[in-house]
């Protein structure tokens, strides 16, 4: 399910990037908005990423402070 949330955050980003490019006479503010929408996309996918990093890291000490 995580890996489709970070495919989602890839496609919003590469859309979000590319509508900003084709439009370029949109207004400052539209195109400010629309930056920090693909910034917050991109942390919550970076964050995602590291929990799931991070989560296996976690259990895998305890498998073995309990096989001792």
């Amino acid at each position: 399910m995580q890996r489709y949330s970070v495919l989602t955050a890839a496609f919003v980003l590469s859309s979000l990037f590319f509508t900003q490019a084709c439009l370029a006479e949109e207004s400052a503010a539209f195109v400010a908005r629309n930056a920090a929408l693909q910034q917050r996309a991109a942390d919550a996918a970076l964050e995602q990423i590291v929990a799931k990093k991070t989560q296996p890291d976690n259990a895998t000490p305890a498998k073995s402070a309990q096989d001792s």
